[in-house]
């Protein structure tokens, strides 16, 4: 085979030129996927377990979650899949195919199809220690388009149940940069050209809190300048791909911590704000939801609202008042009119950035005094 030349998305991940990237993973860049978070349970396996990332709050739990949000109802669900317009959704876990979840799994699967249509895109995660014949025709029968494997060496053989579905069947694997473990990495990329398979997908090694002490003990560091990446995982998978692109026809698709971690959650954050921006929010780039927010006694507020209201001739519906907060469009007290009409006041006022969700789930992730904002924005400039 001819040279294969290695292509880098506007995502930060990596794939063989004239090969593309599977389908889930094209529109999880594009924050087009829902995450859904069956439960935390599985069998621990021994070749994962060590360096699972799940939180403590997450695993081996019964909770359920589509992307952020608790979920407990297929209505749940609709929402969420409804509020950041998505055209897919992966399963994830846990172990959605143990025997406890796997009903539970196939449910989901025909309930979302049925709801969405055949073209909404659903892949699923496994670890494959249960996969068998029977469970990838029922997989089949429900509609999944899409299953990755993550499977111990002496699992692999299960990979084979998966084919002549009508699946699009791969592998999902983390690359731990070992000698040991690249070799692994290399018989299982061509065990699954071998066989027929459509893809892999190679994970930047990840380093977090639930993990951390574990990967610290087996000598694994976190790499410089980045707060998740394991050190050297990167360039071992470049040089992995390069490596057996002229030798395979599969796939190979290497996901950088940057493109889970910014792209994918920056684009789903954007198509969520776009679908419950308030009158008064403005989106950032990054999907975040900016306003100004002055506090008070409420009494106060509603004085200042209707100064506010004849004295900068602003649109009723761009001005809010909740208990002590007045909010409203963050340009409009940026100019120095807007400033001396609260320093007169006596009033506080600030920027709040905060991610875009509602009740429990919203957080803060900036707050600043509006003179030291607007301060900010001209040292930007």
């Amino acid at each position: 085979m001819k040279r294969s030349k290695i292509l880098e998305s506007k995502g930060n991940t990596f794939y063989i030129k004239g090969r593309n990237i599977p389908k889930g993973c094209q529109l999880c860049l594009k924050g087009a996927k829902v995450v859904f978070f069956l439960n935390g349970i599985c069998q621990k396996p021994d070749h994962c377990s060590w360096y699972c990332p799940i939180s403590d709050e997450r695993k081996g739990e019964n909770n359920t979650f589509a992307d952020e949000i608790q979920v407990f109802s297929n209505e749940d669900l609709l929402i969420e899949i409804s509020k950041i317009n998505a055209k897919g959704m992966s399963i994830t876990g846990g172990e959605p195919l143990l025997e406890s979840n796997l009903e539970k799994t196939l449910d989901y699967i025909k309930y979302v199809k049925s709801m969405k249509g055949k073209k909404f895109h659903i892949h699923l995660y496994t670890n494959g220690i249960n996969f068998n014949e029977s469970i990838a025709e029922k997989l089949a029968e429900a509609g999944l388009d899409e299953i990755r494997f993550h499977l111990p060496t002496n699992k692999w053989e299960g990979i084979k149940f998966a084919l002549n579905k009508g699946i699009s069947v791969g592998a999902e694997v983390p690359v731990i940069p070992t000698h040991e473990y690249t070799k692994y990495l290399e018989n299982l990329i061509l065990y699954l050209d071998k066989i027929g398979a459509d893809f892999i997908n190679l994970n930047e090694f990840e380093i977090c809190y639930p993990n951390s002490q574990y990967l610290k003990e087996r000598g694994f560091h976190l790499k410089k300048g980045t707060i998740a990446s394991v050190e050297n995982s990167k360039e071992t998978a470049i040089a992995l791909v390069k490596r057996l692109a002229p030798k395979t026809f599969l796939k190979i698709h290497f996901c950088t911590i940057r493109a889970k971690d910014y792209h994918q959650l920056k684009n789903r954050y954007l198509r969520r704000a776009k679908t419950i921006k308030l009158p008064y929010e403005e989106i950032t780039d990054e999907g975040l939801f900016i306003y100004t927010i002055i506090e008070s006694s409420e009494e106060n507020l509603i004085t200042a609202k209707e100064l506010i209201l004849s004295k900068f001739k602003i649109p009723k519906e761009l001005i809010s008042i909740e208990k002590n907060k007045l909010k409203l469009p963050y340009y409009i007290a940026l100019t120095d009119k807007f400033i001396e009409f609260l320093e007169d006041k006596k009033l506080d006022g600030f920027i709040e950035e905060i991610i875009p969700f509602r009740g429990k789930y919203c957080q803060i992730t900036e707050r600043t005094p509006i003179k030291v904002f607007k301060q900010e924005m001209k040292g930007f400039k």
